[in-house]
């Protein structure tokens, strides 16, 4: 299946879409520093209250393996992986809010421009997640996207530059922000922070 094209957004137009929202949803002490943003808040309330998109935990593995999220625009529906919230290890809950936070970039971004669009066919083989890439634009893209809202929702620019300008290390991120080293790691890199 053809990656669907969406409209382009920058990397700064997805950063002001995520304060934006972070601001309007009363998550002042997020950009603050004062706590890690709540992004199950976003997920469970705000997106279908606001948006009308159902959303919710379940087992995805009937969609295949390692399937941790998926978000169907003409059913209105998001879900993420129940083994991921269900979790008791702090590496696969942080997983769990990058995961919730990409969906949510989905939600937010792609649903109302691709209705029309399954992200599985009925017969079970076409995925919207995982399909070749090369042929668009990243910044045209809507998994590049949603994984670029996912940083700047949960790491805002100022905050992460703030930290590494005091020389956090990426474990005191990790504990600040709630989320794997390795996620962090990308966010410097992306933001040209810490060289590729």
């Amino acid at each position: 299946m053809r990656v669907p094209v969406v409209p382009g957004l920058s990397r700064n137009d997805i950063e002001y879409a995520a304060v934006l929202l972070l601001q309007q949803i009363g998550q002042q002490e997020a950009l603050q520093g004062k706590c890690p943003v709540d992004i199950e808040e976003i997920f469970e309330f705000y997106i279908p209250d606001s948006l009308g998109i159902k959303t919710g935990y379940t087992d995805l593995s009937r969609l295949g393996n390692n399937i941790l999220g998926y978000t169907d625009a003409s059913e209105k529906i998001s879900l993420v992986d129940k083994t991921l919230i269900d979790a008791d290890d702090n590496p696969t809950l942080r997983r769990c809010r990058a995961t919730i936070a990409h969906e949510s970039g989905h939600c937010l971004q792609h649903v109302a421009i691709l209705n029309i669009f399954k992200s599985l066919s009925s017969r079970g083989d076409e995925r919207l997640y995982r399909a070749e890439r090369t042929e668009i634009p990243a910044y045209r893209d809507p998994e590049w996207q949603a994984w670029e809202f996912a940083r700047a929702c949960l790491m805002p620019r100022s905050l992460i530059m703030k930290y590494h300008s005091k020389g956090y290390s990426l474990e005191d991120m990790a504990e600040c922000f709630d989320l794997n080293p390795a996620f962090i790691d990308v966010r410097l890199r992306t933001l040209k922070i810490k060289p590729f």
